[in-house]
């Protein structure tokens, strides 16, 4: 054997109490083990207190992990929030906006009749036209909310 690999290949035994490094997919015991099963020849109560510790590790790391997802998603969930609050700001403005533009449209219609036939047969017509078109988009909506799936059933 080249003296290179003496270290390597026979690690030294350390006797400060502790237990050596055994992974859980090593096939082999620890070659500088005096117990040829792998154990350091203390009981196996503190075998079980080495496993209780590990869990207990890994119980800690499971609570870090889960603290750590919750506040990510708390943060992503206030930036989401921040930014849908701004997009229904615009989305109000542009409702009140259109809406202004349509009030706007109709005096300005009103004013057009009212020229030709009298501001009563131009008021009358437009009221008639705005429920004839109001009564229209309703019934298209009610006849598209009676073919929705309401149970998984009905289809």
């Amino acid at each position: 054997m080249d003296n290179k690999t003496v270290g390597i290949e026979n690690p030294p035994h350390s006797n400060d109490g502790a237990e050596p490094f055994n992974t859980p997919y090593s096939d082999s015991p620890n070659p500088g083990d005096p117990d040829s099963t792998g154990n350091s020849g203390s009981s196996n109560s503190s075998g079980d207190a080495s496993i209780k510790g590990q869990i207990n590790d890994l119980i800690a790391d499971i609570r870090k992990l889960a603290e750590a997802e919750i506040e990510y998603y708390r943060i992503k969930l206030s930036v989401n929030l921040a930014a849908t609050k701004t997009v229904l700001l615009l989305f109000s403005l542009a409702v009140i906006t259109g809406i202004t533009t349509i009030i706007a449209l109709i005096l300005g219609i009103l004013l057009i009749l009212s020229y030709y036939w009298g501001p009563v047969a131009a008021t009358c017509l437009l009221t008639g036209g705005a429920l004839l078109i109001t009564t229209i988009l309703m019934n298209m909506a009610i006849t598209r909310a009676r073919k929705l799936p309401l149970d998984e059933n009905d289809q």
